[in-house]
This record gives structure tokens, sequence and C-alpha cells, in this order.
């Protein structure tokens, strides 16, 4: 495909949507597109040196309205800077308000390519405040995909569109086993394990403490939850309730994230909403096998050979999986299926090229 203009809009923070955003553009701009990055701020996990140029989306505030209004500053900022840069195609991360935003920028006559990620369909998507003005950009779009295919027949069911499925991407290069980090972050003897998220409730991670401390009652174990955000509070007041204070480390989040999870003996995610678990994958191609709960997308990714799935809710079976794992003999090789797993079927190059096809057929009409 020939060199492109592309414009990709992202939040900036720690969730997957933002962190899949950023790392397609670092990987277009490397491929030789001019690739434009439009969020808030400049997104967490861009690299310094990458080729990506990122535009700022300013929020002016006045005082006659009660916020920013993000949506209207986003359509603005992409109305004024397509025809600047000479954007070819517009690719939206997470639809609420992108979707809308670049609509209301472009109506019917641009490239508009969305993906969606989770909780704009699941939770946000079916607000009705949201619901219309989203559903009428989505099906306007030239094209549009989601995370996985549990999240596609949602997508189909709340918008009457069906997307293309395109997973995330892990960079094995980068991703991989860290065991001699291990001491960094427990003691001699100690299992480790991680969780990494944006700590919001719906990742409940208190749950993760109250299975952990039931796991510590058996073996000598430490848990590492790594990020920041809403829950952050209450988990550390469940780690002092149930006494594994002095077990449980709140890491800061940090843009190298496989500095901690390729140290990682397990890791642990009870999300109650996930359409697809980018820091599962990760893990994975830390060779690092995984305990979650069996929701959303999650069953597509975490299988048997690279992990353990659990009701919702279930704490006993959620230690129990992890107990399990840790005790199985062949927890060395499941640590190298688990890194081959990540490898074989969501290695960047080919998941990028399954985004360059979608913004080929975006760009014939």
């Amino acid at each position: 495909m020939r060199p492109l203009r592309l414009g990709l809009v992202a939040y900036p923070g720690l969730g997957g949507s933002g962190i899949v955003a950023t790392e397609l553009a670092h990987r277009l701009a490397q491929m030789g597109h001019e690739v434009f990055l439009f969020a808030t701020e400049r997104p967490f996990r861009l690299p310094k040196e990458s080729p990506v140029r990122f535009v700022p989306v300013d929020l002016p505030f006045y005082p006659v309205f009660p916020g920013p209004l993000y949506t209207l500053s986003l359509a603005g900022t992409l109305e004024r800077e397509a025809g600047r840069l000479g954007l070819e195609l517009i690719h939206t991360h997470y639809a609420i308000p992108h979707a809308a935003a670049s609509y209301l920028a472009f109506g019917e006559g641009f490239p508009l390519v969305h993906t969606l990620h989770g909780t704009d369909v699941s939770v946000l998507g079916m607000d009705p405040a949201f619901h219309g003005p989203t559903r009428r950009a989505l099906k306007n779009a030239r094209a549009t995909t989601a995370v996985s295919q549990a999240l596609a027949l949602e997508a189909e069911r709340a918008f009457g569109v069906r997307p293309t499925v395109i997973p995330n991407a892990v960079d094995p290069e980068r991703f991989h086993p860290r065991p001699e980090r291990k001491s960094l972050y427990a003691e001699e003897g100690e299992w480790l394990l991680v969780h990494a998220s944006n700590f919001r409730p719906i990742k409940r991670v208190p749950d993760i403490v109250r299975a952990f401390a039931k796991v510590r009652q058996k073996v000598r174990a430490r848990l590492l939850l790594l990020g920041k955000g809403p829950e952050e509070a209450e988990a550390r007041r469940v780690a002092r309730e149930l006494g594994v204070e002095a077990w449980v480390t709140f890491h800061p989040p940090t843009p190298h994230p496989e500095e901690v999870l390729g140290a990682a003996d397990l890791f642990l995610l009870a999300s109650e909403e996930e359409s697809f678990g980018q820091a599962a994958l990760e893990a994975l191609a830390c060779g690092v096998p995984v305990v979650a709960t069996a929701v959303g997308g999650v069953p597509e990714l975490v299988r048997p050979e690279v992990g353990r799935l659990v009701e919702l809710g279930d704490l006993e079976g959620f230690a129990e999986a992890v107990l399990e794992l840790l005790a199985h003999p062949e927890l060395p090789k499941m640590r190298q299926r688990a890194r081959a797993y990540a490898q074989e079927h969501f290695h960047p190059e080919r998941i990028t090229r399954q985004y360059l096809e979608v913004y080929a057929k975006a760009l014939g009409g």
C-alpha cells in the first residue's frame, strides 16, 4: 500500500483503547505512513522518539457551560486540521464520543473508521443520552471494527452494525520474560501475582485483593497492583481489613509495564466487563499464564493451555485456580505455550495488516 496520511483519535490515559490506538499509530508511522494522533494530551504509551505527530485537542471552558465541551472541541479540531494536514482517513478508537464527533466534523463524505473497545458498547453505548448519535455515526462510517467476536455481536445488537473483528496486538520483542527482575518485587521463595489496569470499578480490583488473601493462606505470595484509579483506596482498605497489607504492593503507572509483567508468575484479571483484556495479552507475551473471569471477549483470549477462567464473583474459585496453576507440574511449559500463543496469534505485523486492509476498503468507498 502507498504511504497514507492518517489521523487517529484516542484517549491518552491507561485504558486499553488508548494503548491500542497509540501503539497502532506508532507502528503505522514506522512503516512510512504519516500519522497524526489526536488527544487531549500526549498519550501515556507514545514513545518520545516516535515519528507520530501529536495534535492536541484543547478544551476551552466557558462559565455558561457546565463543563468542557470535548465532543465539539474534537469535532472542530478534526475539521480544521484534516484540511490543513491533508488527511485521507480518520480512525477513532472508543466510539463515545469520538464516532459522533468525527461524524459531526465531516458528515458522510469523509472516510471514517471506528474501533469499538468494550464499554463504549456495553455500558455507555446503551445509555439513552449517547445511543442515538453513536448509532447514526457508526452506521454512516466507511468501516467499524471490534476487538473481539463477543463485542462484535454486542455491537450488532446495540447499533445495527456488524464490525470486522481485529484483535489487539502485542510486541513480543518488547513484552518477554524477565525472571531476573522478580527479586525487585518479591522476596525469595514468594510467588509474584500481578494485576494491571486503570482501577475502574469495572475491573474489580478489591476482588483481586480478596482472592489473594485466600491464596496467601495456603502459599507464600505477593500481589503487585500496577496502575492507578478510583478503586485504589478501596483496594487498600480491603488489604488492611484482611490482614494482607504487608504483601500487597501498589505500583504507580509506568510507560514500561513489560518490566513488571515480565517478572510475574501469574497475571490476575477479575473484571465484570472486558471486551478483550490488553494487559492479559501483554502478560501472555511475557510468558505469564492468566487467571481471569469468563466475561466478554476474555474466553477468546485466555484458553486452557495458557490460563484458567472462573465465573464472575466466584472468589473461592478464583483463588483455587491460582493455587492450582502455581502447583501445576507443567507450569514451566505453560509459560512457554503462553508466549508462543501470543506471538502466533497477536503479532503486531499481523494485526497492522488487518487494519491496513480495512483502510484500503474504506478509501475505496
